[in-house]
């Protein structure tokens, strides 16, 4: 059995083709067969975009900003146990807390050691190594350090105030006392009188130093001293720089360790130029040898 087809065309051209069955049912085959694959890959590639979100969501990746949290806050924490020693270590002060993680617990026995067999183990003693932690034990511990710096600098800077009101600063540089503290025989008189500072000798003209941090509570002249400074630590502690020949602060400033208070000269009851520095606490006279360095 076979098909006639008739092409159309000019009547020059026009031709008549027979066809057998067999090629037919055969293109019909083929073009089935192609369909069917084509469906099959189709619906395989839809069935993969459909699970794949399902994939994804039941075993998730760890997300970049939280690793890179992890890391920054470790940074801050090892930082922050730097500062930490190093505030207490020259404050002399003790941690107020523990800021290390609390022991393990000890692990169970094993199978072999409830049994009755010895379980023997061995192997060179290292150091333990860090335990990574978890972001919130992390922040935990950076809160607890941050509190403790802060309390540690507060008494470093609490410290610091009280040291800078001491008067161990000499009240010039690089001259020596050429007459001390206590007893000794009176430049005028030759008689035996007690002495209620330290002389140092120096140039007319040598800068006074203030030998700690205060507020100057008389810069003026007095019969015995003067032109003089006085200035109050607080604590009932203040020192007196007599003789002067300049004054260059008046009552009232404020002054901190090693600012330039006056000029040393000869005025009052002196023999020539030098500076007379007295340590008085609650008004009566002390050795400034006890505060000075290196004295």
């Amino acid at each position: 059995m076979s098909f006639v087809m008739i092409a159309a065309g000019p009547s020059s051209s026009s031709r008549v083709r027979t066809l057998p069955l067999r090629a037919l049912l055969s293109a019909a085959v083929f073009g089935a067969l192609g369909l069917l694959a084509t469906g099959v890959v189709l619906g395989y590639w839809m069935s993969q975009q459909v699970e794949a979100p399902l994939d994804a969501s039941a075993a998730p990746t760890p997300a970049p900003f939280a690793v890179e949290q992890l890391g920054t806050l470790s940074g801050r924490l090892f930082t922050l146990e730097s500062q930490a020693g190093q505030l207490s270590q020259r404050i002399g002060l003790l941690q107020g807390h523990a800021t290390r993680p609390a022991a393990p617990a000890a692990p169970a026995a094993s199978t072999a050691t409830a049994r009755g067999v010895r379980a023997d183990s061995g192997g060179p003693m290292l150091p333990p190594r860090p335990e990574p932690e978890g972001l919130d034990a992390l922040q935990a511990r950076l809160a607890s350090l941050e509190l403790q710096i802060e309390r540690v600098a507060d008494a470093a800077s609490l410290q610091n105030v009280s040291l800078m009101r001491l008067p161990t600063r000499p009240p010039l540089d690089d001259v020596g006392m050429v007459s001390a503290f206590g007893n000794r025989d009176d430049p005028f008189t030759g008689r035996r009188a007690f002495h209620a500072g330290i002389d140092f000798a120096a140039p007319s003209g040598t800068t006074i130093l203030a030998a700690a941090g205060g507020t100057v509570a008389y810069a003026g002249t007095k019969a015995d001293f003067g032109k003089v400074v006085e200035i109050d630590h607080g604590n009932g502690l203040s020192t007196r720089y007599a003789h002067a020949s300049a004054l260059w602060v008046k009552t009232g400033d404020l002054v901190a360790p090693g600012d330039a208070i006056a000029a040393v000269g000869s005025t009052g009851r002196s023999t020539g130029a030098h500076l007379h520095f007295e340590v008085l606490r609650q008004g009566e006279a002390v050795n400034p040898r006890r505060y000075l360095a290196g004295l």
